[in-house]
């Protein structure tokens, strides 16, 4: 090779280095993402099984009306049957995205990695479409996760408040 060869050659594989490690940090942002949405999932779900025991576990009474605080009007059942439904898709929602398979992936691979070792710059163009294949499975599989603890908050929130509010202020004679 001469030295404007040797030199095209250096400033591709400099170049791809340097696509490489950029492709590296956006791969550590979405995976630090995904964390925090697999924490807030926790944290949800926690909190909507929680609300749960303070609703059923304290009640008492002779009758199962009673111990499950429904309303004896029939506008208080209808809310009561709505809170309930709301929170329960909620959890529902939350349990799916923790139960449901996520593929993750990551760049590396060993027994490509090995074969391709001998010429660096081959190397390098293996890793740079490596890392875009795993970049666009694991942002979509961070969106799917995002959309489902996203898709439970509203209703946790809101079926928990009518069932406070029912359980605190409900019509029980």
């Amino acid at each position: 090779m001469n030295d404007a060869e040797e030199k095209a050659r250096e400033e591709r594989i400099r170049s791809l280095e340097l696509a490489i490690e950029e492709q590296r940090k956006d791969y550590e942002v979405l995976q630090h993402l995904y964390q925090g949405v697999k924490n807030t999932t926790a944290i949800k779900l926690a909190a909507s099984l929680a609300t749960l025991t303070y609703l059923y576990a304290s009640t008492s009474g002779d009758t199962l009306q009673q111990r499950l605080f429904i309303p004896s009007e029939p506008y208080g059942i209808i809310f009561y049957a709505f809170g309930l439904v709301l929170l329960l898709f909620g959890i529902a929602t939350l349990l799916l995205s923790f139960a449901k398979s996520m593929q993750w992936s990551t760049a590396y691979d060993n027994e490509q990695e090995e074969s391709l070792i001998l010429d660096y710059e081959k190397y390098l163009h293996y890793m740079r479409k490596r890392y875009l294949k795993v970049s666009r499975t694991n942002a979509a599989t961070y969106e799917r996760r995002f959309v489902l603890v996203s898709m439970s908050f509203l209703p946790l929130v809101l079926g928990a408040i009518i069932l406070l509010v029912l359980k605190t202020f409900g019509g029980q004679p």
